[in-house]
């Protein structure tokens, strides 16, 4: 009998110990996971830091990317353009170009569209920019997406009056870019950039502003190898 029982308590620590072993390996292996885990998140920290310092894309294929721009052309009425410069395949340019980079890095595309239209012609177009630029004023507009839930946001523009339009001061407003990574481009007729990608610094001081492409506006149909060159040294 108390052979017995001396079997069972036996039995009985044997089993508590198994359990508790087996539930410390089970623990120290979370753990393990953990540090791990925690290890592989600071050096993707430190790897997209290091990115964004040498002025470059990152690789990481789990950033969203967006391609959002503003045309006139985008209301279907003028040519977003510092310029009478044509549609191109039912595009302005500035247009053209941006879906030629989304096309390029599988970006979601999206059009700034003013909440009032510009006229059709270029020189009420362009007096319409200057009236506005003189009142600092501030256009609505709408978009389809929110661009703040995006990782890196090239944003496409004309120059009108060597400035960025104000209805792009009222996007960088309304959106905080703070921590994102902001690529501008833009189409001209010989002011190229306009110093705006200095400018789009400024309004977004905690974003990360890589270099920008400048395109003329009545070449923007032959600037593929451009396009391709530049998206090039941002990604390399």
């Amino acid at each position: 009998m108390i052979k017995k029982r001396l079997v069972t308590i036996f039995t009985i620590v044997m089993l508590v110990l198994l359990v508790g072993c087996s539930t410390e390996n089970r623990t120290s292996g979370e753990n393990k996971d953990t540090s791990q885990t925690a290890s592989d998140s600071k050096d993707n920290t430190n790897k997209t830091t290091s990115e964004e310092k040498s002025g470059q894309i990152s690789s990481d294929p789990y950033k969203k990317v967006l391609v959002v721009y503003f045309s006139t052309a985008n209301n279907n009425t003028a040519d977003a353009v510092s310029s009478a410069t044509p549609m191109i395949d039912g595009k302005g340019s500035t247009e053209y170009l941006a879906w030629m980079i989304g096309e390029k890095t599988g970006a979601q595309i999206s059009a700034i569209i003013p909440d009032e239209a510009y006229p059709l012609s270029y020189n009420d177009t362009t007096d319409k920019a200057k009236q506005e630029q003189n009142d600092n004023a501030r256009p609505g507009f709408t978009i389809n997406v929110n661009p703040e839930v995006y990782d890196v946001i090239f944003v496409g523009y004309p120059i009108w009056w060597y400035e960025i339009p104000m209805v792009m001061e009222t996007f960088f407003d309304r959106y905080d870019f703070a921590g994102k990574t902001i690529i501008p481009f833009n189409t001209h007729l010989g002011s190229r950039d306009g110093g705006t990608y200095s400018d789009i610094a400024e309004l977004e001081p905690d974003a990360n502003v890589l270099e920008g492409l400048a395109v003329n506006g009545e070449k923007v149909k032959d600037a593929e190898q451009t396009v391709s060159e530049w998206l090039d040294k941002l990604s390399n």
